[in-house]
């Protein structure tokens, strides 16, 4: 018993006609859970008094999403039903479903008094009862398109009214495994640009939403077919033409979506590639944004370009890319941790090459590489999985498959190949080890300090200086070796110091 059936019949006192419209309907003919319900009545002067009332009776909190239209949600405790009501936009129900986004959307159902969905207890969601196509209220056509699994704009006013549609598009297409139909699509083409007009921070939450989905790498070539992504981050139109000696035509953007695919390729089955990595899972919980750090990894690589002895060559397009990013991601409206996690990831990413050009990675490397990366290790090394997986094909990547896992094989004496199988081999197998390490050794807990430099002065008598952190840095090694586990080990390795 969810008390809907009592909610239900507590609006129709106070609303009678109304109408479940919207995101909730389309679920429902999809046989999907629905989290919250969108509810379209007759308006009228007294709308807030009635919503107020209807609050009171559902005991629920109610507060105005937005004035002007008089949309208001209530929140019911008791159920953590969430309930979004608003009067008919336009002169009824048939001109408010006409003037919604996509026909998908623009489906309504007359709510009876009976009308009790089934909350699942686990995740709080609620199972509407079976629609029948004749129960619908359907102007638009909605019914036959999610059966073909095809988003098409209701009019085409809808794009221009609403720029912030032409994202949505994108996002519904991807959350639901539709097809963006063809004419809705030229829509979205000729009308691309309008979608700076939108507020940064809705933006920026259409753009996450798409980025979650399974196929990213494929969402944001569509995007960019489109001319939204390049509206939206001008600085990745100059990739499109950058370094075609290097990665053929389509240049360092080719790249880049290569790189976003092997990250969707990754998150398809994270255990065949990184053994034991449900240890350090709350690290995949973000893909999105992770896979915003595959999309914007390179974005300094056009302006830092340079002709060097013959070789095309980036220098510094690493810290580069870090302060633009910094800029695009602030401009959107990201959260101040979500832009220190993708500074700090495209700012190191050509570390671990680095490391792995080495033929000898000795403990202290591999120590001062999680010391300087903190809690932004694991992102680094997804990216730079991704990042140096992307130069091999797919069916190549499989092959290599099972020699991963193996300990990174010697170095031969005219160094590794300048690209190719093998060099990819030796990266990804340090990557491997460096993945293993983290998560065996628990450095999570291991990077911690176990004494302070105000011990060090106190045990050794020293006086502060560069002395100190070099001192600091050997208990620390010690401890990453798991030679010091407590903080008293930590002190007896001072005093026989001194």
């Amino acid at each position: 018993e969810t008390g809907m059936t009592t909610a239900a019949s507590g609006i129709l006192k106070l609303f009678k006609p109304a109408f479940l419209v919207g995101g909730a309907v389309r679920d429902a003919v999809l046989k999907k859970q629905v989290k919250d319900l969108d509810l379209a009545v007759q308006g009228g002067p007294d709308f807030a008094a009635r919503v107020r009332k209807l609050a009171y009776r559902l005991r629920a909190s109610a507060f105005a999403l937005d004035e002007e239209r008089q949309v208001y949600r209530l929140t019911q405790r008791s159920t953590g039903l969430q309930l979004d009501i608003s009067p008919f936009q336009g002169k009824d129900l048939h001109e408010d479903l006409l003037r919604r986004d996509f026909t998908v959307n623009a489906m309504a159902l007359p709510l009876t008094p009976g009308f009790n969905p089934a909350r699942d207890k686990k995740n709080g969601l609620f199972t509407l009862p079976p629609v029948k196509q004749a129960d619908l209220i359907d102007p638009a056509g909605g019914w036959k398109d999610l059966k073909a699994g095809v988003i098409r704009v209701v009019s085409p006013k809808a794009l221009t009214e609403d720029p912030l549609r032409l994202l949505r598009a994108f996002r519904f297409s991807a959350g639901l495994g539709f097809k963006i139909d063809p004419a809705t699509l030229k829509l979205i083409k000729r009308h691309g640009a309008l979608i700076t007009r939108s507020a940064p921070e809705r933006i920026h939450d259409e753009l996450l939403m798409i980025l979650a989905s399974p196929a990213a790498a494929d969402r944001m070539k569509e995007l960019y077919a489109a001319g939204l992504l390049t509206a939206i981050i001008p600085e990745l139109e100059a990739q499109r033409t950058c370094a075609e000696v290097y990665y053929g035509k389509g240049g360092v953007l080719k790249h880049t979506f290569a790189v976003m695919e092997r990250m969707d390729h990754l998150f398809g089955d994270i255990g065949a590639y990184i053994p034991e990595w449900t240890r350090i899972s709350e690290f995949f919980v973000q893909k999105n944004i992770l896979q915003l750090a595959a999309l914007l990894h390179d974005v300094a690589k056009p302006p830092c370009a340079r002709l060097i002895e013959g070789r095309l060559r980036f220098f510094g397009h690493e810290e580069h890319g870090a302060l633009v990013a910094r800029r695009i991601m602030e401009g959107l409206r990201f959260s101040r941790d979500h832009v220190k996690l993708l500074t700090n990831t495209i700012g190191s990413h050509l570390r671990p090459g680095n490391l792995a050009s080495n033929d000898r990675i000795s403990d202290r490397a591999i120590f001062r590489f999680f010391r300087t990366m903190g809690e932004y290790t694991v992102p680094l090394l997804i990216l730079s999985w991704a990042d140096h997986s992307s130069y091999i094909t797919l069916p190549q990547l499989r092959s290599i498959k099972d020699r991963l896992k193996e300990k990174p094989f010697t170095i031969p004496k005219g160094g590794l190949p300048q690209d190719g199988i093998k060099k990819t081999l030796r990266f990804l197998q340090v990557l491997n080890l460096l993945f293993k390490v983290f998560i065996t050794k628990n450095i999570k807990s291991k990077t911690t300090r176990l004494i302070t430099g105000h011990d060090v002065i106190k045990v050794l008598k020293m006086k502060s200086g560069p002395g100190v952190g070099e001192i600091l840095e050997k208990v620390s090694l010690r401890q990453f070796e798991g030679r010091i586990k407590t903080r008293r080990q930590a002190l007896c390795y001072l005093k026989k110091l001194g």
